[in-house]
């Protein structure tokens, strides 16, 4: 049976110069060390992307988190003056609505009889 060929993709933009500098910085190891120095870098490239994404990803959890938190700030502070109110028989003060914008109305044309 034969193999099927895996369909061949464009290599992102900027991929070229990365790839040319590590082989031309891959030229100047011996030849006897060339194959597995290339391997090691590769890992330490790996795990520097790997490194780079979990910073990328707990900081992203970390803005969510401040977000929900400053939300929820919001809402203690809301439920406090419902509860002080509540308990001075005052009326709780209701949050204004944005005003509605006014429709440009169309200026009646004469209809010809």
């Amino acid at each position: 049976m034969a193999k099927a060929e895996t369909p061949t993709t464009r290599a992102p933009r900027g991929a070229k110069p990365v790839s040319q500098a590590f082989l031309a910085a891959l030229e100047n190891i011996p030849d006897a060390s060339r194959a597995a120095v290339a391997k090691a870098a590769q890992v330490m490239i790996r795990d520097e992307l790997k490194l780079r994404r979990e910073k990328m990803k707990a900081n992203a959890a970390k803005l969510r988190l401040s977000a929900s938190v400053k939300s929820l700030k919001s809402v203690k502070s809301v439920k406090s003056v419902k509860s002080v109110a509540a308990k001075t028989k005052k009326p709780v003060p209701v949050a204004v609505a944005p005003a509605k914008r006014r429709v440009r109305k169309l200026p009646t044309m004469p209809v010809a009889a």
